[in-house]
């Protein structure tokens, strides 16, 4: 007993001495801030959707999805017995959006109605067991073509019972779409008269900010759509800042031409936005409608529509997506 407590006493000394030794000597201020002064890494940008519409009586350009997040395929047409009519919308043209999705990330979505396309809108969405059908017919097109969502245009309800019936038919999409993780958006004018608000339902909305006046897209007019919306009571990231891609003459009959076209014939300044009685989004109005949407903390920016750009230093989109994924500063 004695020999083992020697022992023990023995082997707690030399374990105290040996502690002892290789106890690291106390932290210098020089040191301590050299510590804190490792720096640490910013949190990504999150991503600003840039959206752009393609028409199906234009041909597809590739090199568009290198400046987009999103492209939309226009348009389908809904039919009086809830099914839909998607013969403007070819198999080769699909084919080759999924590989531009799988080559670059790109969002494809399905576009049903728009102008003189509204079909049978009012018809199906007045009746709960057709917009069932037609819930159900959207879903198995986005699930069997392996898309991202789908956008709605609607040009226009007319009543305020239309009005009603369609965000029925926006809330019970979304519903079904929710669980695949779908989108749904909506195109919409920034109409006083329009209950704008309710369609807070759907993820995003598309603010059509162009045909409107003589000179039909200013900036001016765009801050002002958007505060209509905002005010309405859409969250801003929501809302999807729209712009064109097409100049119109300020008299009547308000004739439209690209602005490719536009760029070809006259070769305006980057700030010019008027040639020739043409009003037109430059780059330079552009740039100002961009950097103040990402200032309001808007959910992104959309094109009507992507054909019309050009394929040079002067594009429009190229300028829109190097500010919005912050390559170019405001």
């Amino acid at each position: 007993m004695f020999v083992m407590r020697n022992i023990s006493i023995l082997f707690l000394t030399c374990l105290l001495i040996s502690c002892a030794g290789m106890a690291s000597p106390p932290t210098t201020p020089e040191a301590a801030s050299t510590l804190s002064a490792v720096p640490t890494l910013e949190e990504p940008r999150a991503e600003i959707p840039v959206i752009g519409y393609f028409p199906d009586y234009r041909e597809l350009n590739p090199a568009w999805a290198a400046n987009l997040t999103d492209i939309i395929y226009f348009s389908a047409e809904p039919r009086a017995d809830g099914t839909l009519d998607t013969s403007r919308l070819s198999d080769d043209t699909w084919n080759a959006l999924r590989q531009l999705k799988n080559e670059y990330g790109l969002r494809v979505h399905l576009s049903i109605g728009g102008w003189e396309r509204d079909g049978a809108f009012a018809s199906v969405s007045a009746d709960p067991a057709l917009r069932e059908i037609f819930v159900n017919t959207v879903l198995d097109f986005l699930l069997a073509h392996d898309l991202a969502g789908v956008d709605f245009d609607w040009e226009f309800p007319q009543t305020a019972d239309e009005f009603q019936n369609y965000i029925a038919l926006l809330t019970e999409t979304k519903a079904a779409l929710e669980s695949h993780a779908l989108l749904v958006s909506v195109a919409l004018p920034a109409e006083a008269g329009f209950p704008l608000g309710e369609f807070a339902v759907v993820d995003r909305v598309h603010l059509m900010s162009y045909d409107r006046g003589e000179r039909h897209s200013t900036f001016e007019q765009a801050a002002a759509d958007v505060q209509t919306f905002l005010d309405a009571g859409i969250p801003p990231e929501k809302l999807i800042l729209g712009m064109p891609f097409y100049g119109r003459a300020v008299t009547p009959p308000f004739n439209e031409f690209s602005y490719a076209q536009l760029v070809n014939d006259y070769a305006p300044a980057r700030d010019t936005d008027e040639v020739n009685g043409i009003y037109f989004n430059g780059p330079g109005t552009i740039h100002r409608k961009v950097c103040y949407g990402i200032q309001e903390g808007l959910g992104g920016f959309m094109i009507w529509e992507l054909s019309q750009d050009t394929s040079d230093s002067s594009s429009l989109l190229h300028t829109i997506f190097q500010l919005s994924q912050g390559e170019e500063a405001c």
